[in-house]
């Protein structure tokens, strides 16, 4: 790992730059803490909005996921094919389906939310637990998300 001194300042005292790395250190210890479970980070974004939310049609998990809903059948075919969701007809809208966690799904989803809070504390243990919720809030609030609303 490189020290400050091997940055120029003009990037390390610049927060875009510093979120970009946080960023891409979490995506790359992320990754690896999933890879053996077969997830990507946008397969646990999928299953984190079913967990939180329950049945959803694939254009609400598209848009709380921030995914193009061009690519959700194609996920929601992937997972399903894995036994981790289902689709099953709206009963008020009989013309749309709804997709849900199976009970695999959710066993799955705890396991990898587990390995996900374990990267965070990774991630920030330099920080003691109470810088940890100011950055957690002050990123919240950054980005306009409801203090506490999760992850």
């Amino acid at each position: 790992m490189s020290t400050p001194a091997d940055r120029p300042a003009a990037l390390t005292g610049h927060v875009a730059y510093l979120a970009v790395e946080l960023g891409y250190r979490a995506q790359r210890r992320f990754e690896a803490a999933m890879a053996d479970l077969d997830l990507r980070a946008t397969h646990f974004d999928f299953l984190a909005a079913l967990e939180q939310f329950g049945a959803q049609p694939q254009t609400q998990i598209a848009a709380a996921i921030r995914l193009d809903p061009a690519r959700i059948v194609g996920m929601t075919d992937l997972l399903g094919e894995r036994g981790l969701v289902e689709r099953t007809v709206d009963p008020q809208d009989r013309r749309r389906n709804l997709v849900a966690l199976t009970p695999a799904g959710r066993e799955l989803f705890e396991a990898a939310r587990v390995r996900s809070e374990a990267v965070e504390r990774e991630l920030l243990a330099e920080l003691t637990p109470k810088e940890q919720d100011a950055v957690r809030g002050l990123l919240q609030k950054a980005l306009g998300f409801a203090e506490g609303g999760g992850r």
